[in-house]
């Protein structure tokens, strides 16, 4: 092997480590395509799965390859090299002419879901073609690749079943065990295809946008636009305009006519995040739409029919600004027709390291940091923090994590959570003590599921509701604690 062969086998070899790491075949190919490119100098490269879910990479993104080759490829089952001046295969020569080409290297790439595949390289016009020794060497390395893919697909079979066991859904990219999860998923499953206006609630971080885009994805609206609006991030003199649109020269600025946030979701959805953010004046024009389904551009009287679905969210207490007269009643009951509650992530329990796992995969991707996984204590402290910022806050830790960690193993120090405490009491130590936090749990989980009806927490309790109230006072519990 001359000197050239033996870097090229030896770049290869090290670049067959980055693959060994990547536990994804979605991931895996296009990582195949760049390196079978980079390593056997190329200038392009095409890789082909087929299958019944049939993928294509190329780079650059459109080559024009020879079938030729790829089909007597597939018929001798190895690499094989075809150059300009060397082969007398008239298809073949006729393809390397015409795009301009030295040589042409090809051959078969088996999946576990597809024999059909090939990896293709070529090289423009240039003095060095492809040698036999740079066959070899792709030959050698496509086997290894399939190696490395038949193993990556038997891991995300693993994993697959592994979730099947522990209960894990991913959906729509939402994944979770937990069963509080999986009830709001439910719910999420029902009212998706209804036209009813939907209110989200919930702390900040846990996720609202996400459940009001699967609530869009999964309904009859899917193929419309989608509008994600935070009424908390608008200024005031602009929000008017930026809803409902304005007309040329209703104000300094306004050099002809514009289309406001309710006109571009025509048909879709629009999402008003934080909606107990909107003035009183706005409150009364957004109940206007709701009640006649039109809206009117500022400084124009024309009223412009719309057919959107509200999906609106909030994490402050609108029951206590109605009270305060911050938010409009009749726009409270427009907008609280099919409320739903998003958990905070404290409540999700394993959920924290189902979503820490996911979160690690994509960054750790996309900041190029290879593979990385959480110590046991690391797991233990996520499980234990109380995470005020909810899902947001997981997101941000993992992403710091991520600069700060070593040797491919993140720790407590590295989320930052290296002096977390549990934030549950410690265990009780008296039967009266054990029985009052069992009492508290169960009647607490009762008033949430009756959304604080004592009548029906009652029931669902299997007692009287005079003994629920007097069991409360004596927990000192108030229903207020428990509302949605």
């Amino acid at each position: 092997m001359n000197s050239e062969s033996l870097v090229a086998t030896e770049k290869m070899l090290d670049v067959v480590k980055i693959l060994l790491d990547e536990q994804e075949p979605g991931m895996l190919f296009p990582k195949i395509l760049n390196i079978a490119r980079e390593v056997l100098s190329a200038d392009a490269a095409v890789l082909d799965i087929g299958g019944e879910t049939p993928l294509h990479y190329a780079d650059p993104e459109k080559v024009a390859i020879s079938i030729s080759a790829v089909k007597h490829a597939k018929a001798e089952n190895r690499a094989i090299v075809w150059n300009q001046l060397e082969d007398d295969n008239a298809d073949l020569s006729k393809s390397i002419v015409q795009n301009q080409l030295t040589s042409i290297m090809v051959s078969p790439f088996r999946t576990p879901d597809s024999e059909s595949g090939y990896l293709y390289l070529q090289r423009a016009a240039r003095e060095e073609p492809f040698t036999e020794t740079d066959s070899k060497l792709f030959d050698s390395f496509v086997t290894v690749c399939e190696k490395i893919t038949f193993a990556a697909f038997d891991r995300l079979r693993d994993k697959e079943s592994l979730d099947v066991l522990k209960n894990v859904v991913r959906k729509d990219g939402i994944v979770y065990s937990s069963k509080i999860m999986e009830d709001l998923v439910t719910l999420a499953d029902r009212l998706a295809p209804l036209p009813l206006p939907v209110i989200i609630r919930g702390e900040t971080g846990t996720g609202k946008e996400v459940f009001a885009r699967y609530l869009h994805r999964h309904s009859p609206r899917s193929e419309k636009p989608f509008i994600a609006v935070n009424c908390g991030a608008i200024p005031e003199y602009l929000i008017e305009s930026l809803l409902f649109g304005h007309a040329k020269g209703s104000f300094t600025g306004a050099i002809d006519n514009r289309k406001g946030y309710f006109e571009e979701a025509d048909g879709g959805t629009i999402f008003l995040d934080e909606i107990g953010e909107l003035p009183l004046n706005m409150q009364v024009k957004l109940l206007r739409v709701l009640q006649e389904k039109h809206i009117t551009r500022v400084g124009d009287n024309r009223e412009i029919p719309v057919n959107v679905r509200i999906i609106s969210a909030t994490h402050v207490d609108l029951e206590a600004a109605v009270r305060e007269k911050k938010f409009r009643e009749d726009l409270y009951f427009r907008i609280q027709v099919m409320p739903i509650q998003v958990p905070p992530l404290r409540e999700r329990g394993q959920d924290v390291l189902l979503l820490a796992e996911e979160f690690l995969k994509r960054y750790s991707a996309e900041y190029g940091r290879g593979k990385f996984k959480f110590s046991r204590n690391a797991e233990k402290a996520m499980l234990s923090y109380h995470w005020p910022g909810n899902v947001r806050e997981l997101e941000n830790k993992i992403q710091k994590s991520l600069v700060q960690a070593v040797h491919g193993v993140i720790q407590p120090g590295d989320l930052g959570l290296e002096n977390i405490q549990k934030v549950s009491k410690e265990s009780p130590r008296t039967l009266k003590e054990a029985r009052e936090a069992v009492e508290r749990e169960v009647i607490g989980n009762a008033l949430r599921d009756s959304g604080a009806n004592l009548t029906l927490a009652a029931t669902i309790l299997g007692i009287d509701r005079k003994v629920l109230r007097e069991i409360m006072e004596r927990l000192g519990l108030k229903k207020e604690d428990f509302k949605g």
